[in-house]
């Protein structure tokens, strides 16, 4: 059994944590509505299983998971869209067997109750933290998303706890 975050299509939905069996395919395809397809996150070693086919049977776009995933696989920003359940998992190891999401992820999804935003602007560092904080992950990431984009000085940017030192 592992774990991961199931994202409901249905922003009315929380999402929540799943525990489930990653090597039984066909609860994952009961989760997602469908076969699946893994979008890999640059950081932390984390993956989101989506319906594979969700364009195909115009499944609900689920702007939570995709907000997540434009921000941890920059290069899936604009390109790649979720729609659908999806469920955030950990990346797959070695032998190809899904992993847990990282813990990191659920205490900032899950356990977190305000938010920083914290920028690079020179590749080695410092980070520097914005003093507008949030009561959401996701306003907090769709900010970070935003600024990012909209900057050409900002080289990085990053959700965190509000009173992460680190």
């Amino acid at each position: 059994m592992i774990t991961g975050i199931l994202f409901p299509c249905d922003e009315d939905q929380p999402i929540k944590r799943v525990e489930f069996d990653a090597e039984n395919h066909t609860t994952i395809q009961e989760m997602v509505g469908g076969t699946f397809e893994a979008f890999n996150f640059d950081t932390p070693p984390a993956s989101i299983l989506a319906n594979d086919e969700a364009m195909l049977y115009s499944l609900p776009f689920n702007m939570r998971a995709t907000v997540l995933l434009w921000q941890h696989a920059k290069g899936l920003r604009g390109k790649a869209y979720i729609s659908g359940e999806a469920i955030l998992t950990g990346a797959p190891d070695r032998g190809d067997r899904t992993k847990s999401v990282p813990q990191q992820l659920i205490e900032l999804l899950l356990e977190t109750e305000t938010y920083g935003v914290e920028f690079l602007h020179h590749p080695d560092g410092p980070w520097t933290r914005k003093v507008t904080t949030f009561d959401n992950w996701f306003d907090a990431y769709n900010y970070a998303i935003i600024q990012e984009e909209t900057y050409a000085a900002v080289r990085g940017v990053r959700v965190i706890p509000r009173n992460y030192h680190g």
